[in-house]
C-alpha cells in the first residue's frame, strides 16, 4: 500500500548512534528500551507488535542488555519508560530504544502513538503523543553506542495530521547548545515515500531481519546493518527497504562479540591515494583524500572512472569515499540508477554528501521523475548535520513552492543558516530575496553587499548579480566596464547566463 504524500506516515525508523569499540561486558554495560504497542483504543490492532517486542527483549537480554520492557504502553507509561531509560543510558556504553506500534510523520521529527491516543488536532500531539526528537535524545546519551528502531510504518488511522515540518532553520545551532542527539544515526524500515509490509507470521520483516542477525558473532555493525537490509528485501521480495542515515566512526563495533583488531592491509591502503580519488573525487568534498584536488563533476572521464572506483568499492568496501566518487563516475556516464545505488551505500557508511547528491538528483529530475517531496526528505536529514549545501537547497524549495508551501520567508533563514556556516549559493540567495523584497525588507545595498562577499568565495551567480547592480546602479555606484568584467569572470566559471549576457551585448567572454 502506497500513501498519497501529504499523508505517509514513516512508521519505521531506526536510530544507530556514532561507534567505538568496546567489549561486550564493558564497564557502563548496555541498556535497550523495549516497547510493543498492539491494542489501540482508537486504531487498527498491530498484530505482530506485542510478539516482536518480545523477541527482540530476549535477543538483546542474550546479548548482556538490561530491558526496559513496556507491553501496550499508555501515555503516561511511554514517558515513565522513557525517562528511565535515559538515566540509564546516560550511564551506560550501548542504549538500544525498539519500538513496535503506530509512528505518525515523516523522517526525523514525528511522534510515538501510545495505545491510549486518539489525537485529532495538531495540539493533541504534544499531550498525547512522544515525539522521535525525544527519544533520539534518550538514546544519544550513552556513551558508544545508541540505536533506535521504529518498526512502526502502519499508516495514520488518525484524523489528525502531523505537522511535515521537520527541520527548524535553527535547528542546527540549538542542537549543538543542548547537547541533544549529535551522535544518533537514523535507520528507516523502508525508503522515502514508501511503507513497509505487514509480517505474515509471529513477527514483522524488520524484527525478523534483526532477530535473524543481532546474535551472530564476528559482525561489525556496518555488515550487520546490511545484512538486516538484504535480508528484508529478500523477504519482501525487494517491496521494502530498510533505509539508514546518519554517519558511523571509523571504528569496529560488534554486538554478540569482540573482535577488534587493527586496521586490516587493505584498510591500510584505503588511506592512500588511489585512481579513484584521482579520477572522481569531488573538490569540495570534505572525505575526499587531502592530497587530491578533485574534479569537475562534467570533466569525469566517466569510463575511466567508473572502471578505477568500481574496483576501489570492491576492495574497500566500508571505505564511503568511493562509494560517493562510484556515483560521482556513474552519473557522469549519466547511469542514474547505478548513482543513486553508488550514493546510497555511500551514505549508508557515513556520507552526507552522497545524501544531499540524492537529494540533488529528485530535486532536478536527473534520471528519474523530478520529485521535491522526495528532494526535501534526503536534504532535511543532511541539514540535520548542518550540511549547508543542503540547508541552502531547503531554502530554494521554500522560496519557490516546490513540494512544500511557498514561503519566501522561511527560505530567508534557511539560507541565513546555510550563510552562517559560509555557503556562498545561500548568501547570494539572501541578497536576491532582499533586493526583491520577498518575505524581507528590501534594501538594495545591503543585497549589494552580499552580492559581493558571494562572488569573491567565487560563486558565479552572485558576479552575475553584482554585474547587473554595477551596469544599473543598483545600491552603489554604476561601472559598466567592471560589469563587464565581472560579467567575463562568471563566464570563465561556468555561468551560461553571463556567456549569453556577453555575447547578446558584443562583449567577448572567454574560457
Amino acid at each position: 500500500m502506497r500513501l498519497s504524500p501529504p499523508a505517509i506516515i514513516f512508521a519505521f525508523a531506526a536510530a544507530v548512534v556514532v561507534l567505538s569499540s568496546f567489549p561486550a561486558g564493558a564497564k557502563g554495560g548496555r541498556v535497550a528500551l523495549v516497547v510493543g504497542n498492539a491494542d489501540y483504543a482508537n486504531a487498527p490492532r498491530l498484530p505482530t507488535s506485542l510478539n516482536d517486542a518480545e523477541d527482540i527483549a530476549d535477543a538483546l537480554t542474550r546479548l548482556g542488555f538490561e530491558i526496559v520492557l513496556r507491553r501496550d504502553a499508555t501515555v503516561a507509561d511511554l514517558r515513565s519508560a522513557i525517562e528511565e531509560f535515559s538515566r540509564k543510558a546516560a550511564e551506560a556504553d550501548i542504549a538500544i530504544v525498539y519500538y513496535a506500534g503506530y509512528h505518525l510523520n515523516i523522517g526525523v521529527s514525528g511522534y510515538l502513538v501510545p495505545v491510549d491516543a486518539g489525537p485529532s488536532t495538531p495540539s493533541d500531539l504534544h499531550s498525547q503523543t512522544v515525539s522521535l526528537p525525544e527519544v533520539m535524545s534518550s538514546a544519544g546519551k550513552a556513551h558508544s553506542l545508541g540505536l533506535v528502531i521504529l518498526d512502526a510504518l502502519h499508516g495514520n488511522p488518525f484524523p489528525v495530521q502531523a505537522e511535515r515540518s521537520n527541520v527548524d532553520p535553527g535547528a542546527g545551532a540549538a542542537s549543538s547548545r543542548s547537547g541533544g542527539a549529535r551522535n544518533v544515526l537514523l535507520l528507516f524500515a523502508a525508503e522515502p515515500s514508501k511503507i513497509s509490509e505487514r509480517g505474515s507470521g509471529r513477527n514483522s520483516p524488520l524484527a525478523s531481519a534483526l532477530l535473524e542477525n543481532l546474535p551472530k558473532p564476528g559482525l561489525e555493525i556496518n555488515f550487520l546493518l546490511r545484512n538486516v537490509r538484504d535480508h528484508v528485501r529478500s523477504a519482501t521480495q525487494s517491496r521494502q527497504t530498510p533505509y539508514m542515515y546518519g554517519q558511523l566512526s571509523k571504528q569496529r563495533i560488534f554486538l554478540a562479540s569482540r573482535e577488534d583488531g587493527p586496521a586490516s592491509p587493505s584498510q591500510a591502503d584505503a588511506a592512500k591515494v588511489q585512481p579513484c580519488d584521482e579520477l572522481a573525487a569531488a573538490p569540495d568534498d570534505a572525505d575526499k583524500h587531502p592530497k587530491v584536488a578533485g574534479i569537475a563533476i562534467e570533466k569525469i572521464v566517466a569510463a575511466d572512472a567508473v572502471a578505477a572506483c568500481s574496483d576501489a568499492v570492491k576492495r574497500f568496501p566500508t571505505t564511503n569515499r568511493f562509494y560517493y566518487q562510484l556515483g560521482r563516475a556513474f552519473f557522469a556516464a549519466r547511469d542514474h540508477d547505478a548513482a543513486l545505488t553508488s550514493y546510497k551505500k555511500a551514505f549508508e557508511l557515513g556520507s552526507v554528501r552522497a545524501l544531499y547528491a540524492l537529494g540533488a538528483i529528485y530535486d532536478h529530475g536527473d534520471g528519474v521523475d523530478r520529485d521535491p517531496e522526495r528532494a526535501r526528505f534526503y536534504y532535511e536529514i543532511a541539514a540535520q548535520k548542518n550540511f549547508a549545501p543542503a540547508i541552502a537547497s531547503l531554502g530554494v524549495l521554500y522560496e519557490h513552492g516546490a513540494g512544500v508551501t511557498q514561503d519566501p520567508a522561511k527560505a530567508h533563514e534557511f539560507y541565513r543558516r546555510a550563510a552562517d556556516l559560509g555557503d556562498a549559493r545561500a548568501i547570494n540567495k539572501m541578497g536576491e530575496l532582499i533586493e526583491k523584497e520577498s518575505g524581507v525588507a528590501q534594501n538594495a545595498r545591503r543585497a549589494r553587499v552580499l552580492y559581493e562577499k558571494s562572488a569573491r568565495m567565487g560563486y558565479p551567480d552572485a558576479m552575475v548579480n553584482l554585474a547587473r547592480c554595477f551596469a544599473n546602479g543598483i545600491g552603489g555606484r554604476k561601472d559598466i566596464p567592471e560589469a563587464r568584467k565581472l560579467l567575463d569572470r562568471a563566464a570563465k566559471a561556468g555561468s551560461a547566463q553571463a556567456r549569453n549576457i556577453l555575447t547578446a551585448t558584443g562583449s567577448r567572454g572567454r574560457r
